[in-house]
């Protein structure tokens, strides 16, 4: 569902293709490899150092930025869209500034609908879960059909939407 709204999609085997995946995605696209990404623990678990040539800063996003990389906290097979929780650690600038988003998300965090996400979202178990400030809802790129009712993409955030679909 994801590729039908213009996302594009990689899938990949385990945790130790994820820098390989971005940084063939950035060249293949004839993009930058300066990236910020979020200060997120999640993504602490990819080899990055694997892939030197990626020149990551963590930290939120700025105008300046091209290419940002964060983690969803749950995806939906349903509509193809990306749940991402705000924090201090993931800050929502990174869903919004930069001219590409790239999103992992890990196969057993994707369910089917939005229902289902938010009661395993309101069920959190963990006695320092708190519910974030923002959710953010993402299906593919920013769009819209307002200026002479053609669509453009990247009117309001990200002009590409790319997913790394971990398999776990």
């Amino acid at each position: 569902m994801a590729r039908s709204v213009q996302a594009s999609v990689d899938l990949v085997g385990d945790a130790s293709e994820v820098p390989s995946a971005i940084s063939d995605f950035l060249t293949n696209n004839n993009l930058t490899s300066d990236i910020v990404m979020a200060p997120d623990s999640n993504l602490d678990r990819y080899p990055w150092q694997d892939r030197p040539l990626l020149n990551i800063r963590r930290d939120k996003a700025n105008d300046k930025d091209e290419v940002s990389v964060t983690s969803a906290s749950m995806g939906f097979s349903e509509t193809g869209t990306l749940m991402l929780l705000s924090s201090s650690d993931r800050p929502s600038t990174l869903n919004f500034l930069p001219e590409t988003h790239i999103v992992i998300l890990r196969s057993e965090d994707i369910t089917g609908s939005y229902e289902e996400g938010w009661k395993l979202l309101q069920g959190q178990e963990d006695s320092q879960f708190q519910m974030p400030r923002t959710v953010n809802f993402i299906t593919g790129p920013s769009r819209t059909g307002d200026i002479e009712q053609t669509m453009q993409l990247g009117a309001h955030g990200p002009r590409r939407l790319h997913i790394v679909i971990v398999k776990t």
